[in-house]
């Protein structure tokens, strides 16, 4: 009885630990997230996705302009095990067209209630700049 009580236990650690998502895995699915062209020029936009992101749940992690990439987490709560999301700006065709791509990765594959921050981000970002 013991003995099945930790092989259980000791498969469920092995399905959390293997659904594990990290901030690499953000960056990596870059091309695969929800994304938006907007007709701004690339500084209003980084600065209205800082804005965004500043005034979100996420902390930001890191930031450069230069390679137009943003990573933020939201770390553990009540509901949801955490998520790590990574953020891409980059002009689209012209100096006037800027593309920004949001990925948001649950940091625990199977955590069902962590909230859509690829949406949230968007729609804010809709909101500022359309």
């Amino acid at each position: 009885m013991q003995t099945a009580i930790k092989l259980t236990l000791a498969s469920f650690f092995i399905l959390i630990i293997g659904g594990c998502a990290t901030m690499a895995d953000s960056i990596d699915a870059k091309g695969t997230g929800q994304f938006r062209v907007y007709d701004q020029d690339y500084d209003t936009v980084w600065n209205a996705v800082l804005d965004v992101v500043s005034s979100s749940q996420l902390d930001l992690v890191s930031r450069d302009k230069e390679q137009g990439q943003m990573l933020a987490q939201r770390g553990m709560s009540a509901l949801s095990y955490g998520q790590n999301v990574a953020i891409f700006v980059e002009p689209a065709g012209t100096a006037s067209r800027t593309r920004v791509e949001v990925v948001s990765k649950r940091a625990v594959a199977t955590d069902v209630l962590a909230r859509n921050w690829e949406t949230h981000i968007l729609e804010a970002l809709d909101g500022k700049l359309n």
